[in-house]
């Protein structure tokens, strides 16, 4: 009857030729040995949580905001007739407080608008730099990683809707501030107590500029408005790495 063990080892006491061949050195060097502390994928996910955890007050802070009560409506008549501007407060006095509201209201909704789009730009940063289709994690099955990697995109898509949103506030409000400093020149050396200097009227338009255009906080909004494809692309829940990758260059802009 033959020996249990005549399959591992030969006559003269060497192993036979099945063993033969050496194992393969394990590759230590390879990435998904090198993971120190917490996945690339678990990474993002905690930064998603962290935006939301920003949006939620943020989100409350636009509604009580309200830019849309100070919404420039121009229609095809307004080319052709001089209509009274709703806005006109009536006196310099009045135009002033109203001038000051809308430009606290936009500090406001920018200065918390940025924290988020830093989260935001770290948040693709990562993805497009550690996510791929080839992504290995040594914790979890490849089944949880792509539900992982779906809601990861997920969120990225809400953090461009919500910051879209703000930036919409965001352009209401600039516009508005435009036009009442438009309202103000109308009392441009008109004597007593409704009247302002030029130079006055001046400061406040390049200052308005200074804070609309990002230099007063490093930080473009504007770049966050979307176009049709960009609402097409979201709303598909599509994320093009390409697409994305350009997305990035410009996203890294904002912050200058």
């Amino acid at each position: 009857m033959p020996s249990l063990y005549d399959d591992l080892f030969e006559e003269d006491g060497k192993k036979s030729k099945a063993n033969d061949s050496k194992s393969q050195p394990i590759d230590l060097d390879n990435d998904r040995f090198q993971e120190t502390g917490k996945e690339s994928l678990d990474e993002i996910l905690i930064l998603s949580k962290q935006f939301n955890t920003k949006a939620e007050p943020f989100s409350k802070l636009l509604t009580n905001t309200r830019a849309i009560d100070h919404e420039i409506e121009k229609g095809i008549i307004d080319f052709f007739l001089v209509a009274k501007d709703k806005y006109d407060q009536g006196t310099l006095a009045k135009e002033r407080d109203y001038y000051n509201l809308l430009q606290n209201k936009f500090e406001a909704v920018i200065t918390s608008m940025r924290d988020l789009g830093s989260i935001h730009l770290e948040t693709i940063k990562q993805f497009n730099r550690d996510i791929d289709k080839d992504y290995y994690s040594i914790q979890k099955t490849d089944k949880q990683v792509q539900s992982d990697k779906e809601i990861a995109i997920d969120h990225i898509n809400m953090q461009r809707k919500i910051l879209a949103d703000a930036a919409a506030s965001l352009s209401i409000l600039e516009e508005a501030l435009a036009n009442t400093e438009d309202r103000l020149r109308n009392y441009i050396n008109a004597g007593g107590v409704n009247n302002i200097s030029r130079s006055e009227c001046e400061i406040l338009t390049q200052k308005r500029i200074d804070l609309t255009s990002g230099k007063s906080y490093h930080f473009d909004y504007s770049f966050f408005k979307m176009n049709l494809l960009d609402k097409t692309a979201i709303a598909m829940g599509m994320y093009l790495k390409e697409t994305t990758s350009q997305y990035l260059n410009k996203l890294n802009n904002v912050f200058r």
